[in-house]
């Protein structure tokens, strides 16, 4: 049987499952590579094509010094759909559309919201993120966890001294009107 091995989308082999099991157990291999076979239905890992072990390779072979790996020009292509790609937390991209809108939205005070909003999506999209590491996402949801504390500062800064200076022109203009 003839193995052909991808990792990284770079074709590798064909190799026999002695070559296979040899290259394993020197590390040249991995169980997570891609493999195909003549008969195989797809793409699959390494570890699951008959007959391949990691510790296999006998005493006597280990010896013998393994061949590089090289890519092979001919051989199956490897579908892109084989190529697993990590999934992005929705919350993570929220985060940053929300809290971009909180900075950028000073026409009303709903805007204000928008920037909370991303701040607490954020928050959720980084829990979500550490708790399971195959999503993506960190610098999304951390990009807008800041703009987010950026705007709410933004917009606090924006109340304390526009609302102040409108209570302190309502106190002048009672004291003129006293006088």
């Amino acid at each position: 049987m003839q193995i052909h091995v991808a990792r990284n989308g770079q074709k590798m082999g064909p190799f026999s499952l002695e070559e296979v099991n040899r290259q394993l157990a020197a590390g040249t291999l991995s169980l997570s590579d891609l493999a195909w076979y003549e008969g195989a239905a797809g793409w699959a890992a390494l570890s699951t094509v008959p007959g391949v072990s990691a510790g296999a390779a006998p005493a006597a072979a280990a010896s013998v010094s393994t061949p590089a790996i090289t890519p092979s020009p001919s051989g199956p292509v490897i579908p892109a759909a084989s190529v697993v790609t990590a999934k992005t937390e929705p919350l993570a991209i929220l985060s940053l559309i929300f809290s971009g809108l909180g900075v950028f939205g000073f026409c009303c005070g709903f805007f204000l919201m928008m920037a909370i909003a991303g701040v607490v999506c954020g928050h959720l999209a980084l829990s979500k993120i550490k708790k399971n590491p195959e999503l993506q996402g960190h610098g999304l949801a951390m990009s807008g966890v800041i703009v987010g504390y950026a705007a709410i500062a933004v917009w606090l800064v924006w109340i304390v001294l526009f609302g102040g200076l409108a209570v302190l022109q309502g106190i002048t203009e009672s004291m003129k009107s006293k006088h």
